[in-house]
């Protein structure tokens, strides 16, 4: 569990430092929360098996899901248009939002649950 707690703050390390030494960013505009979403699912999924014995993944998917479909009918209202390349962008990035936070707060009640 102790890994799984330190997981993200080395995550987001390498990340930028692979963004950095590759040179994606200036290439595609890739950042180091774009690399990192991935492992964050993979480690939402982990830490709520270790501290809950049930996997929070389809939780945040779905969760991720309603918030793609409010971003699409906010470009769509907004812009009279829905351009593609933003749109998956900006869901590419709240999501990176969403999984940071409720991984954040995953940590929070296993630290609770250890000290109880």
């Amino acid at each position: 569990t102790l890994f799984w707690l330190i997981f993200p703050i080395v995550l987001l390390f390498v990340s930028s430092l692979i963004v950095k030494k590759v040179m994606v960013c200036k290439k595609y505009g890739v950042k180091a929360p774009d690399i990192a979403t991935p492992f964050l699912l993979l480690g939402i999924h982990h830490l709520s098996k270790a501290v809950f014995d049930e996997s929070f993944l389809p939780y945040t998917l779905l969760i991720v899901l309603l918030v793609a479909m409010m971003i699409a009918v906010f470009q769509a209202y907004q812009f009279k248009e829905i351009r593609y390349k933003r749109y998956f962008k900006m869901v590419w990035r709240v999501t990176f939002l969403i999984t940071i936070l409720i991984y954040l707060l995953l940590i929070l009640v296993s630290i609770f649950m250890l000290l109880k």
